[in-house]
């Protein structure tokens, strides 16, 4: 059968559709595409605006009309803590529904993580091992050699909030990164997780990860340091991101449209790093969506699916009507 999960993020809308046999969850991709979307340029903090909510929707439709095209069998859309926990969600499903058709399945932490798990256990033939997910909205970690669901940990903040929290204009401040740092020490003893030693590798999962290790791979070129990622260069670039007038032009080259969360993203990745000192960092090229398929197609998990055969009613949007001008002929 073909399957297909598109996913809504803090920085897009992506798709993937995937061949398998339904009864083991295996799947193989076929087709992989992303609208990015900066919706933070979208968000005052609470909620996203009406022009935030209609480029959401204009990917969607692509989206849906991609895995129509492609003889998908089964799709589901999801979405995880960056819009999840935004306050006119309501508003934004109830849209999307209307216009598109597509009833949202929203992910709990413990479950995006549980996804990040299952579409990365082929990891776990490396000696310990652990997985790094940072979305706009939360942090989902994961032990490899633990396998039930309830062992996984989503840290309640990501970039936004923290952004949001703590940092007046795109880049933080010396002080501003001060703040962040010991906030995340602290939220890391209080999740009491794991030291140095602990892990020998590290698996780095997800769009933001994804987009991060891109421009540090550009700078470490320009910089003649090679591609490898090393932590002793990732604290030269994360201090780089922070002060560099070459900054911004490098970030719009590589990741434009996660500008709003790389810089903050950048320390949450270096402070996970210091405190787990790993040998190897690798970089995973599958997450939440191929997760949620394997467990949606087994039955683990229950979804919404879209009905792709469904005609979406057209949309009118209401217009205020004109006045009549009066007056005397």
């Amino acid at each position: 059968m073909k399957c297909a999960v598109i996913d809504m993020s803090s920085t897009g809308v992506s798709t993937v559709i995937a061949e398998g046999d339904k009864t083991t969850g295996i799947f193989t991709s076929v087709y992989k595409d992303r609208s990015n979307i900066a919706v933070a340029d979208y968000f005052d903090g609470k909620s996203i605006s009406r022009r935030g909510i209609e480029k959401l929707i204009d990917a969607l439709i692509f989206a849906r009309s991609t895995c129509k095209a492609m003889g998908v069998d089964e799709c589901y859309c999801i979405s995880t803590a960056a819009l999840r926990n935004i306050d006119n969600i309501a508003e934004v499903a109830e849209k999307i529904r209307m216009r598109t058709g597509i009833v949202i399945n929203y992910l709990d932490g413990t479950t995006e993580a549980y996804c990040d798990f299952v579409s990365n256990r082929k990891y776990s033939a490396y000696d310990k091992v652990a997985l790094i997910d940072i979305g706009g909205g939360s942090v989902e970690l994961c032990d490899l050699a633990k396998d039930s669901k309830d062992e996984m940990i989503c840290l309640d903040f990501g970039p936004i909030k923290l952004r949001n929290k703590y940092v007046t204009d795109v880049y933080p401040t010396e002080e501003q990164a001060k703040h962040i740092k010991k906030f995340l020490r602290k939220k890391c003893d209080e999740n009491k997780l794991a030291g140095k030693n602990e892990f020998n590798t590290i698996v780095l999962v997800g769009s933001i990860n994804d987009a991060l290790y891109a421009v540090y791979r550009e700078y470490c070129e320009s910089q003649r340091l090679g591609t490898e990622f090393d932590y002793d260069n990732y604290k030269r670039f994360t201090k780089w991101l922070m002060s560099s007038s070459d900054r911004t032009r490098l970030i719009m080259k590589v990741a434009p449209e996660k500008i709003h969360v790389l810089p903050v993203a950048s320390l949450i990745l270096k402070e996970l790093l210091r405190r787990f000192k790993p040998d190897n960092v690798v970089i995973s090229d599958t997450g939440v969506k191929e997760g949620y398929m394997a467990l949606v197609a087994t039955g683990a998990e229950k979804g919404v699916p879209i009905d792709l055969n469904e005609s979406v009613p057209a949309y009118d949007e209401v217009k205020p009507s004109a006045k009549k001008k009066s007056g005397k002929k």
